[in-house]
């Protein structure tokens, strides 16, 4: 019955995630048509994407699990602290929610960047929690990618087209 109940969940998480962006692209009827130019709307994001938002938590939660005993094994001096700023960094590797317009700067700055030894300890940790938590569907293989680009340096969520959205 529990992998029913986990299908079920997973079915309906993608379908709210679905009908949520869905919807934002939708503009209401009662809207003027024809007037001015309309702005292209943007695509629907890829499967692996979705994936990937639909998992964040869950993904995250496993780090948030994992990480403490990491940084205690390499005898990190303050695993409290160096948890919290990890993990801020590690959610920046996800794609975000919603892409920003066309033509909007994101916010600079951002949690800073650890150590190049750190960053790879928190990849590893990061793709293993994603393995264990994302079903196994086609998209599986492009969100993993995803990931590991992302961790490297080629941008937060970064698809197969490199873009920060995904798209």
């Amino acid at each position: 019955m529990g992998a029913l109940e986990d299908t079920t969940a997973l079915i309906g998480r993608a379908f709210a995630v679905a009908l949520h962006e869905g919807l934002s692209a939708v503009a209401p009827t009662w809207a003027t048509r024809g007037a001015g130019t309309r702005e292209p709307r943007p695509a629907p994001p890829e499967p692996h994407i979705v994936l990937l938002r639909v998992h964040r938590e869950e993904i995250l939660g496993d780090l948030a699990g994992e990480l403490p005993t990491a940084l205690a094994a390499t005898g990190h001096p303050d695993v409290d602290r160096a948890c919290r700023t990890l993990l801020d960094w590690a959610l920046t590797l996800f794609p975000q929610p919603q892409p920003a317009p066309p033509g909007l700067n994101r916010p600079a700055g951002g949690p800073a960047l650890p150590a190049s030894r750190m960053r790879l300890t928190v990849a590893t940790l990061l793709l293993e929690c994603a393995a264990r938590r994302l079903p196994d569907v086609p998209a599986r293989a492009l969100a993993l990618q995803s990931l590991g680009r992302a961790a490297r340096g080629a941008g937060p969520g970064a698809g197969t087209t490199g873009r920060p959205d995904g798209t």
